[in-house]
């Protein structure tokens, strides 16, 4: 979608969430389509930091084993959002204001690249707002329980059985143990570097959340319980508690809302509710309780 009648100078950027592809944001992309929205938006753009249009694809560069922001490696999935942005401003006239609507890791890859990268560039942009949906911005129970039974050795052996075919096993394939996936437990050392104080960057962007509360699913029976459990125990009878912690089906509530943002809650979104603008009940009050915020301060 595009309107090059005019020239506001502001974007909008759609970035996904772990193993999803661009067909995850099409209906954000489709309401940002409308009349209201193209008076602020010159372009709506949506990306994807995997290398496949599919989304996750384990013989492709950008897959499971790539991180979300290491200092010592070049190839993350936050250097390549951040040249994927440049692509997109490459032919515009200069300065550009952005805003990106993150779901879920999405969030991370976009907080990673505005702390640690955006200082090592030129100012061509400028991030402007910040919409997070669902990001797991202090972890995720999910990585941390299935990491315990581990997943990295288990996701490690998927790429040595995928990249044997193709004439080998190099040292990249144990850079597993620095995935995307691994850096979303909570404990993570990304994580802890990532929550520090902020930087004059990410002082200068608004940031917003919005997080779900309904965690059921097909699998809600056994998935709930299994991941999202706490135990504790009281002084009072009977001592011991088992409750589950409120979550989205995916991620923890309270990972989700940040001391710096403005945060908000539909109680009835699930996880991937928080996309689903035209065709879930609970995704359009997400939609409706965010675009006051969208319209303003254009």
């Amino acid at each position: 979608m595009s309107n090059h009648s005019k020239n506001c100078g502001r974007i909008a950027i759609l970035v996904h969430g772990f193993a999803g592809k661009k067909d995850f944001m099409d209906e954000i992309e489709e309401y940002l389509a409308f009349p209201a929205y193209t008076k602020i938006y010159d372009d709506v753009i949506n990306v994807t930091y995997y290398s496949s249009k599919y989304g996750l694809n384990f013989s492709r560069p950008y897959d499971l084993k790539t991180p979300i922001y290491d200092p010592e490696i070049e190839q993350t999935l936050s250097n390549h959002l951040l040249d994927l942005i440049y692509s997109a401003i490459v032919d515009r006239e200069l300065p550009i204001l952005i805003d990106i609507f993150a779901h879920s890791m999405g969030g991370l890859v976009t907080r990673a690249m505005i702390k640690f990268l955006m200082p090592l560039k030129d100012e061509n942009f400028r991030v402007s707002r910040v919409f997070l949906l669902g990001t797991p911005n202090h972890g995720t129970r999910l990585a941390q329980r299935i990491i315990n039974i581990p997943t990295d050795l288990l996701l490690t052996g998927l790429n040595i059985a995928l990249e044997i075919p193709r004439g080998g096993v190099s040292m990249s394939d144990w850079q597993i143990l620095k995935s995307q996936f691994i850096q979303m437990v909570p404990t993570s050392n990304f994580l802890k570097n990532l929550n520090k104080e902020l930087t004059k960057g990410e002082k200068a962007v608004k940031w917003f959340t919005i997080r779900g509360l309904n965690s059921s699913g097909l699998l809600e029976s056994v998935w709930q319980p299994f991941l999202f459990r706490k135990l504790w125990i009281n002084r009072k009878f009977p001592y011991l508690h088992i409750g589950l912690i409120p979550n989205d089906g995916v991620v923890d509530a309270d990972s989700v809302p940040l001391k710096h943002a403005e945060n908000l809650t539909v109680p009835s979104a699930t996880h991937m509710d928080l996309l689903k603008w035209n065709s879930k009940k609970s995704g359009k009050l997400v939609r409706d309780l965010l675009s006051p915020l969208i319209l303003s301060d254009s």
